[in-house]
């Protein structure tokens, strides 16, 4: 980073003065008042800010009124050049910064070029003076390492202060051995607690029993609970063998054929084993032929020692040949494993042909249409005939609900039909009614009210059994609904969503409220109205009877009458209503016929599509597409295996190629690629001495021979394979081992059919042995009634023993609620988290003083060491090698400085003048290692002024090599030091000369 350009509008006494193209090494020469610091400043208040009222800087305002700041070209590594113009506004000044390439940018970016730096750190590094680092002849090893880490992170000594504060405070929490800090206190508390809370648990003896009654209860409820689910899975156990039963018969029966075929005894596989062995077999025997030639040929070159002439012209062709071994060795491998893996997909492809009965090629199989759209279009149909059933289910109950309604509303019009009077009846009433009343007529009305009495008692008896059967069904889903809400509220609650939470619980609230506001009609009511006035009026008429009034009793019969004549006509209307209702659930029923003969159209195509036969709508449409997909996926694998094995036969073929074609330029005609290495390699070995020669060969005859007794070892291992075969298959004979195969082929078919009603049984996932056990129990539907009955009294016992719970449970509740043993146990669980709250706030102090310890140690062991050696450097140079290192004592005496003839002094010891260059050194090796990629400015204000002539010069030449990495301003205002500058390097601030050119 280097500073181009100083453009000063106003700022303490100067005004718009220019000073461009400052080099790396600038000299700003002046008298007293001539301006230096507030060039200094000007530089820092460009960078950092304005110094704001509050802050015990002088803010170098001009005094003539001038316009207050200035512009600063800056040249960086990343962003080029970069002009930042600070004028008068907020308190630190309002900044601009224009880069290259048209950017504008404010306080941020700057922020960002200067990586963070504030002017505290600039000052405290890059910026100093005669005052420095005050008292440095005091520090040790230690305190320096923390000094100068201080210094270099945040421009001060900040660090020794936060650790010296961190350590009291862990003080004033804790001590080992102490009695006043807080922790000790409150852990002293918390023993006297525990104490306490011991000795008040003697007087809870009642409680404890409570307790062990509330787990006792707990334990029946527990085994209660278990055997109602027991009792609900052997319900669900039984209702699905009642279901799979007709498959289970059939199963026996195809058991029974299979029974009946002779008991073959043959290999899986046998033929194909049979066959494949052949195949080896041959080959080898061809092999071994070949080398028990070969090993007579190499009995006859072992006479001859004569080198073949092509052997010398080809020999690095032929060695790199013979090198290839490893290769097609592990080629061959290769091609073997590949032709394994092959195999094995197609043992996969068998397997699932046999799960699907389906025999098709390869090709048909990859051309079948089992694409995404076609799965979706599987799901939708398996989606489809779901809903289809539940829709079935839905209207059966439906059909069944409505037929009852219209059978009863049918059985009420023939009901009152049957207590209307006849006509005749009616008509001679009436003339008996026109003459005179009579008590004749009292009995007839008396005797009809009373069966309206009893046919009306006996509805509303059977509506209350109805009404109590909803009641209970709708109050086991409401409540469970309630209470699924609340669990989804408390859950919400403890995952932190508690607006969640709170809408779930106020659904709770409202969803109780509405069904204990909306009830709906009651139709118990309606019933028990009209059979009080059926009762009121047959009071009245024996009333009237009694005391032989004489009221119109025909005229009321007649009224009667009149009003059953008026209820035929109303239900007459609800049966037509119910009828028309019925015909619409009779229309839905065709609909859905419809709906799925459509479906089942669907099912077929996609079954036709696949090749595949229809076995009718409970078969799995999606099992069926998941084995297409895997035979599909398993075909693929098996044509990328035979790809490979064909690039890997064609390499093996290529690198043979070339072995062979050596053999046979060398006139040999060998059987495999090995023998033509060996022959190679034995061709090769004549070139060496006859001895040499005859041992490699004998070697050869050695290798050969082994080779014919693997290869006899091997004949011999297929002939004893083919042996063993036709021993498991109990047959002497290829032909009989033939016969049994088909003998097997007939019992398999008869498996897989078995196989499928198998797979079928083992989709309602019930265990054979349950099966088995069901059907010697001969389990029919009245045992599934008898367990429902079992079930709904175990409910009844649980009931109880839930209302035990809750009495046990309010009793714990009245002794906990007036027991001191809960206000001393609450005091010592508030205390006990008081003392961790306490003792979380240490463990964050001793934290972060460990943390800041190691940072120290580590500073002071990475990066001090270099800074100390940069100094020493530095020190050597200025005093010209009369001193050589620089140490920190570990004693906490100070530093030392060694001299050259190897005697040691503390600064204190030494002169004014090399404790200052000690300070030199030591900030000029700080500098260099901080933000070494882009360096700042080096800033030095007449720091000097104690060294002699000689050492005064060679600072300054060190100054100009450190110059050469890092741009440095030098402000001073003795004239001696001009004379080891050029002219060019130097700004006289007092000449008017120059402060002319510099005006603009």
């Amino acid at each position: 980073m280097i500073i181009k350009d100083l453009h000063v509008y106003g700022y303490g006494k100067l005004e718009n003065q220019r000073f461009p193209e400052l080099g790396q090494m600038q000299i700003f020469f002046g008298e007293n008042e001539s301006g230096k610091s507030t060039i200094m400043s000007f530089i820092h208040s460009m960078l950092f800010g304005f110094p704001t009222k509050v802050q015990n800087e002088p803010r170098y305002e001009p005094k003539m009124h001038a316009k207050y700041g200035g512009r600063l070209i800056l040249i960086t590594k990343k962003d080029g050049e970069i002009v930042i113009e600070r004028v008068k506004g907020k308190a630190t000044g309002d900044v601009k910064l224009t880069f290259e390439d048209g950017r504008v940018g404010g306080e941020e970016e700057l922020n960002g070029i200067l990586h963070g730096v504030d002017k505290n750190y600039y000052q405290a590094i890059f910026s100093f003076d005669l005052q420095g680092l005050q008292g440095l002849h005091t520090l040790s090893e230690g305190t320096m390492s923390k000094y100068l880490l201080s210094a270099g992170l945040i421009g001060n000594d900040k660090l020794l202060e936060a650790e010296s504060k961190l350590q009291k405070e862990l003080d004033l929490r804790f001590k080992p051995s102490g009695q006043k800090p807080l922790l000790n206190v409150r852990l002293k508390e918390l023993k006297e607690l525990q104490k306490k809370v011991k000795a008040s648990e003697e007087e809870q003896q009642s409680y404890t029993a409570l307790l062990q009654e509330e787990a006792k209860l707990k334990e029946e409820l527990s085994k209660v609970t278990v055997d109602i689910q027991e009792i609900e899975e052997s319900l669900v156990n039984v209702s699905t063998f009642l279901r799979i039963k007709p498959l289970v018969e059939e199963q026996e029966d195809l058991e029974t054929e299979i029974s009946k075929i002779k008991d073959v005894s043959f290999p899986v596989d046998g033929l194909k084993r049979l066959e494949q062995l052949q195949a080896v077999g041959m080959p080898m025997k061809a092999q071994l032929a070949a080398l028990t030639d070969k090993m007579a040929k190499l009995e006859g070159n072992i006479t001859e020692i004569e080198i073949n002439p092509f052997i010398k012209e080809h020999k690095e062709q032929i060695e790199h040949a013979i090198d290839q071994g490893t290769l097609l060795e592990k080629l061959e491998l290769d091609i073997r494993k590949a032709e394994h893996e092959r195999l094995m997909e197609e043992k996969n492809i068998e397997k699932v042909k046999q799960q699907l009965f389906l025999d098709v090629s390869d090709d048909e199989i990859r051309k079948l249409d089992i694409s995404s759209f076609m799965k979706e279009k599987v799901k939708r149909a398996e989606r489809e005939k779901h809903q289809l059933q539940n829709d079935k289910k839905q209207l059966d109950e439906k059909y069944g609900l409505q037929k009852a309604s219209l059978e009863t509303t049918e059985a009420r019009l023939k009901e009152i039909k049957g207590q209307i009077m006849p006509e005749e009846k009616r008509n001679e009433l009436e003339y008996f009614y026109n003459k005179r009343h009579n008590i004749e007529f009292e009995t007839a009305k008396t005797l009809i009210l009373d069966e309206q009495i009893l046919e009306a008692e006996k509805q509303l008896a059977l509506q209350r059994k109805k009404e109590a059967h909803n009641r209970k069904r709708s109050l086991i889903m409401n409540g469970s609904f309630i209470v699924l809400l609340c669990i989804g509220a408390i859950g919400s609650y403890f995952s932190k969503q508690i607006l969640l939470g709170i809408i779930l619980l106020a659904m709770a609230v409202l969803f109780a409220v509405s069904r204990f506001l909306f009830k709906g009609d009651d139709v118990l009511s309606g019933y028990i109205r009209q059979l009080d006035e059926m009762k009121r009026k047959r009071a009245a008429i024996g009333s009237e009877t009694n005391i032989g009034s004489e009221g119109d009793s025909m005229g009321q019969l007649l009224e009667l009458d009149r009003r059953l004549q008026r209820r035929l006509e109303s239900e007459r209307f609800k049966y037509e209503e119910r009828e028309e209702a019925f015909e619409s659930t009779i229309q839905e029923y065709i609909a859905w016929e419809a709906g799925w003969d459509r479906l089942d159209k669907e099912v077929r195509g996609i079954l036709s599509g696949w090749g595949m036969s229809y076995p009718g709508m409970e078969y799995n449409l999606e099992s069926v597409f998941e084995l297409l997909e895997k035979w599909k996926e398993a075909v693929d694998r098996k044509y990328e295996t035979i790809n490979r094995y064909q690039f890997l036969h064609t390499e093996f073929q290529s690198k043979t190629k070339a072995l062979f074609h050596f053999a046979n330029s060398l006139d040999f005609e060998p059987a495999t690629w090995r023998e033509a290495i060996g022959l190679l390699k034995r061709e090769m070995n004549k070139a060496v001495e006859f001895s040499v020669q005859l041992t490699q060969w004998k070697q050869e005859r050695s290798r050969l021979e082994n080779e014919i007794e693997q290869l006899t070892m091997e004949k011999d291992y297929l002939d004893a394979e083919m042996e063993q075969l036709f021993k498991i298959a109990k047959v002497k004979s290829e032909e009989e081992f033939r016969h049994d195969a088909a003998l097997f082929e007939k019992k398999v078919t008869f498996q897989k059919q078995l196989d499928l009603i198998t797979i079928q049984i083992g989709q309602s996932r019930m265990l054979p042995d349950q099966i088995q056990t069901y059907l010697k129990q001969g389990i029919t539907t009245y045992t599934f009634e008898n367990l429902e009955r079992k079930r709904k009294e175990s409910v009844k016992v649980k009931s109880l023993l839930l209302e035990k719970q809750s009495d046990a449970k309010h009793r714990i509740k009245q002794l906990e609620a007036s027991g001191i043993h809960d206000d001393l146990l609450h005091r010592f669980y508030e205390e006990k988290a008081a003392f961790n709250e306490e003792a979380k706030e240490w463990a964050k102090l001793a934290i972060a003083k460990s943390l800041l310890s190691k940072t120290l140690d580590r500073y002071k062991r990475e990066r001090l060491p270099k800074v100390i050696a940069d100094a020493e450097r530095h020190f050597s140079f200025l005093t010209n090698g009369s001193y050589r290192k620089i140490i920190l004592d570990q004693s906490g005496e100070g530093i030392w400085v060694q001299r050259s003839d190897g005697l040691s002094f503390r600064v204190e010891e030494v002169s004014r003048g090399t404790a200052e260059q000690i300070y030199v050194s030591l900030r000029l090796a700080l500098a260099d290692h901080t933000f070494e990629n882009d360096s700042f400015p080096l800033i030095i204000d007449d720091s000097f002024v104690n060294f002699d002539e000689e050492r005064t010069k060679r600072t300054l030449e060190l100054l100009k090599k450190v110059s050469e990495k890092r741009q440095i301003f030098f402000f001073t205002c003795h004239r001696h030091v001009m004379e080891h500058f050029n002219e060019n390097q130097v700004i006289h601030l007092s000449s008017p000369v120059l402060h002319q050119k510099r005006m603009i």
